[in-house]
């Protein structure tokens, strides 16, 4: 019984029972890899008040996934939390803000943040308004 003892620590200390033990799972996590945002029009060069359309994707390493996610404006305002199934690589999603009056000229933006399961944003949507 000694001797079996001993051949099993020499093979585990050589590695050669490492098969033994299971091995990882593969990654099954619904991880978001990417978030990216755009608006349109690309620019506001009228009479206001302005209509903007901001569009974002988000994308995921495996679907479906499940994700929480709100808009977050320059003006410091958030929307509401909001939950999405991603039934693909990735899925779009979008939001309006109209702003603007009188000759206001400024410069806005809006980005997309991810809260579950990975906390990541996309760049910021910006676009300059010029009312007239």
């Amino acid at each position: 019984m000694t001797l079996i003892r001993r051949a099993l620590s020499a093979a585990l200390a050589l590695g050669l029972l490492a098969a033994v033990a299971p091995a990882p799972a593969a990654s099954s996590t619904r991880t978001v890899t990417k978030v990216a945002a755009v608006v349109n029009p690309k620019s506001w060069n009228a009479p206001c008040p302005a209509t903007l359309k901001f569009t974002g994707t988000i994308f995921v390493s495996h679907h479906p996934a499940t994700v929480t996610y709100r808009w977050e404006r320059s003006d410091g305002a958030q929307g509401q939390v909001q939950t999405l199934t991603i039934n693909a690589s990735g899925e779009g999603v979008t939001d309006t803000w109209t702003l603007g009056a009188g000759k206001e000229h400024k410069r806005v933006w809006e980005k997309l943040h991810v809260l579950t399961p990975t906390g990541v944003s996309s760049n910021a949507a910006s676009i300059q308004v010029n009312c007239r």
